[in-house]
């Protein structure tokens, strides 16, 4: 009698026979994709002043009415969508990451009880908008080409960062600023330290990684450029992570067929992330004296304060998307402050806090679900010696942006550099993890012993 057993097959093969793609168009894309890179890496204001009148100037009109950029954005975004038109070539990639869609669908709703939900909205809407030319980039060019490009850009922008340096006296933090301890930090055509700091921390992984796969020495200068830049920076978080996200991904590229090992490895960077909390509610007068000095570390703690006192009086909603600091004299956050060089301050400097003061414990589960746990799945399961290209240094990106925004906010930040690298690396990593070869389980039927005897007459 016949039993039935499961077999599990060969990975399903590509289809040989796709149709033909048209280059011209891929390579337009990737061109839009790569200039959209390099303005929002340098700005409208590279190198900009930073005197107290300019700082407080900004502060004061930062309310998400930039015209010129919202119609850059909504150009490059109609740009991609025409060329998405006229393409003759299947999607390279299908939108199916919908966590994101619903999670920005909430951010629209709690615009409406924000206390300038006309600025929330616009907010949102930048948010949209780059989302979609990121996705609408993947979906014609690919993961691969996606990744070259953000390469690319992160390069050109570390070589434009050395030039400035002897030639541009703004590609140094000046004497004049008001924070000594920004004074004769490098920044390159960035506005901040710590920003220059993050952008070529990440350009520093990504072209460690570029070398490990391909040999070539350029990657291995370009690494070395990018991490005596970050040295310059002075910027600690940064120069903290670049040392230790490095072995982690080493070890993450040595683990890449092994899914067990992989676990064990996600594990301990969730465990260090909980030991970070566990650190500050151990020691939190020694924490709190250390970070609230705005010398050190811009008086982190000293801001955190704000918006979680803001949560004591108000648990369950947030304050709206975008609509807690710097909305104006209406800004919730103006009731909560305590020190007076918090006036200028534009985020929770916690990326976590910022959605949770914002969007409420709901929006915070959406954030956690769709950057974290999500993601921690597709470089578990979805990593092989095969895409080990892409996923590498796209987790390396992951884990340095989880940890980085423990101390800064680049979650849903407008159209900050880190956010947007941010991005690139979740579209690759998720079109990779779909694209990976699967099993294919079978049924196949096995002869019982009685009916494998040979007949004898």
């Amino acid at each position: 009698m016949a039993s039935l057993a499961w077999q599990r097959s060969a990975p399903l093969e590509v289809k040989a026979s796709q149709p033909r793609e048209s280059k011209r168009l891929i390579l337009t894309a990737q061109i839009f994709y790569f200039v959209f890179l390099m303005m929002v890496f340098i700005g409208q204001r590279p190198f900009a002043e930073r005197t107290q009148e300019e700082l407080v100037e900004l502060a004061a009109n930062n309310d998400g009415g930039d015209l010129f950029k919202q119609a850059l954005f909504i150009g490059f975004a109609l740009l991609l969508a025409g060329v998405q038109i006229i393409r003759k070539h299947p999607p390279r990639y299908k939108f199916s990451y919908w966590p994101v869609v619903i999670m920005l669908a909430w951010f629209c709703v709690t615009c409406t009880w924000g206390v300038d939900p006309f600025v929330s909205f616009k907010r949102v809407m930048q948010q949209i908008i780059v989302i979609y030319i990121t996705f609408c980039t993947l979906s014609m060019i690919g993961p691969e080409r996606l990744m070259q490009s953000l390469r690319s850009a992160l390069i050109l922008s570390l070589i434009i960062c050395w030039v400035s340096l002897p030639i541009i006296p703004a590609a140094v933090h000046p004497p004049s600023e008001n924070d000594r301890a920004l004074v004769g930090a490098w920044r390159g055509f960035f506005f901040h330290k710590n920003i220059a700091g993050a952008v070529m921390a990440l350009c520093f992984m990504v072209t460690v990684n570029a070398w490990i796969d391909t040999k070539k020495w350029i990657y291995a200068l370009w690494s070395l450029m990018a991490f005596v830049f970050v040295v310059g920076t002075k910027s600690k978080t940064s120069l903290a992570l670049s040392f230790a996200i490095l072995m982690v991904c080493a070890i993450y590229r040595a683990l890449s067929d092994s899914t067990q090992k992989r676990a064990v490895l996600l594990l301990m960077l969730a465990l260090g992330m909980v030991g970070v909390l566990w650190l500050y509610v151990a020691y939190q007068p020694v924490v709190e004296r250390i970070f609230a000095d705005p010398t050190s570390f811009t008086g982190r703690v000293s801001i955190w304060h704000v918006p979680l006192a803001y949560l004591e009086d108000h648990p369950f909603l947030g304050a709206g998307f975008g609509g807690f600091w710097q909305v104006g004299d209406l800004s919730p956050s103006r009731d909560y402050l305590n020190q007076v060089f918090q006036l200028r301050t534009a985020h929770s400097h916690n990326g976590y806090l910022e959605i949770w003061v914002t969007t409420g414990p709901l929006g915070l589960v959406m954030l956690i679900l769709s950057f974290v746990a999500l993601p921690a799945w597709w470089f578990l399961t979805g990593t092989t010696r095969e895409n080990q290209k892409l996923m590498v240094p796209a987790f390396a990106i992951w884990v340095f942006v989880l940890y980085q925004n423990l101390l800064e906010t680049s979650f849903f930040d407008k159209d900050r550099q880190v956010w947007v690298i941010f991005l690139a690396a979740i579209a690759t990593a998720h079109a990779t993890y779909k694209a990976r070869p699967r099993r294919v389980w079978n049924r196949r039927f096995l002869q019982s012993p009685q009916s494998q005897e040979p007949a004898h007459g």
